[in-house]
């Protein structure tokens, strides 16, 4: 196995670590030709060193992932985080031309869709978001099932609510919309909120208690809040680090490390900021997130045959030498 890069990853890398951050390290690799030809690669692989088991992490327990660079470059396709974060390391405790090449060639692999970037701060901001806005909504979706379900009973289905409505936007956190269900394309119709969806085919009673759940969790988090109790603050720092990270992609095509905003991210994973201001911070990305990935200056699709390219050329050098 030949690495042809190592970074020392997570909050090292970020610029937000402590005296109390672990070590984490990440890396690609060639594959050994043996396991090229008997088709056995292994798309990454892992260790772990802690040394206290179930304890805390310390300066001393280190991760150390690496990733075939097949593997690597499919999540970098993919806009994965980690491969990006990966890509913008400033300084590789280990490099090599190859490395350098794909750094250079970085425009042909990064893209405007970047999902993984999108898809986490959009679940992030619907986890920890506590804006009236978001909570007025859920509400409003628990008092219409409950009260569609006292007059149509127990057996109704939230489509009898909305006969012939196929795509519509109720206000901003909740529409009526379809997409396919199954690998044959059919198409279904769901009541959405919040990010929530329920088929139409789901009872009434069903639908109410989804949602209750998740208004009942936005009230429970809210006061957790107040006591700054129960709160997952290396989480929140995280969506807001990943959030900042994809604005500066998006807008510049680069990720800058150690972060620009360093200071503040450790002071959310301390728990030095009011949760209510990370929330509503989170909120308020979001958008600027999804607007950054319609007007982005990367590609719409990454150069596939140029990955395809490397990998084949590398693993072909690798079984003749």
């Amino acid at each position: 196995m030949e690495t042809i890069v190592r970074i020392e990853f997570g909050s090292h890398l970020y610029g937000t670590n402590t005296e109390q951050s672990d070590h984490d390290f990440k890396s690609v690799f060639i594959p050994d030709a043996s396991d090229i030809l008997l088709q056995r690669v292994k798309g990454s692989l892992g260790h772990k060193v802690k040394r206290v088991e179930f304890d805390k992490n310390t300066p001393e327990d280190c991760d150390d992932e690496a990733y075939s660079l097949q593997r690597y470059l499919s999540l970098l396709a993919e806009g994965q985080t980690v491969s990006i974060d990966m890509l913008f390391a400033p300084v590789p405790i280990i490099t090599s031309p190859l490395w350098e090449e794909i750094k250079e060639h970085k425009d042909l692999l990064l893209t405007k869709k970047s999902a993984a970037f999108v898809g986490y701060c959009r679940t992030q901001a619907n986890k920890y978001g506590i804006k009236g806005s978001r909570v007025n909504s859920v509400k409003n979706a628990v008092e219409l099932f409950n009260r569609y379900y006292g007059l149509l009973g127990a057996t109704a289905k939230v489509g009898e609510i909305f006969v012939g409505i196929t795509n519509i936007e109720i206000d901003d956190h909740t529409r009526i919309m379809q997409q396919p269900v199954n690998p044959a394309g059919d198409i279904g119709t769901f009541f959405e909120c919040c990010n929530r969806k329920v088929d139409f085919n789901n009872s009434l009673k069903n639908a109410a208690d989804i949602f209750t759940k998740i208004y009942e969790n936005y009230g429970h988090r809210a006061r957790l809040a107040q006591k700054n109790e129960g709160i997952d603050w290396k989480a929140l720092s995280h969506a807001v680090r990943v959030a900042q990270e994809a604005l500066e992609l998006l807008n510049t095509g680069n990720v800058t490390f150690p972060l620009p905003n360093a200071k503040h991210i450790l002071s959310i994973k301390k728990g030095e900021v009011p949760y209510e201001e990370v929330a509503e911070e989170i909120e308020n990305l979001l958008p600027q997130v999804e607007e950054a990935s319609i007007k982005s200056i990367l590609r719409e699709t990454p150069d596939y045959e140029f990955i395809d390219y490397l990998v084949s050329r590398e693993y072909k050098k690798k079984v003749l030498t």
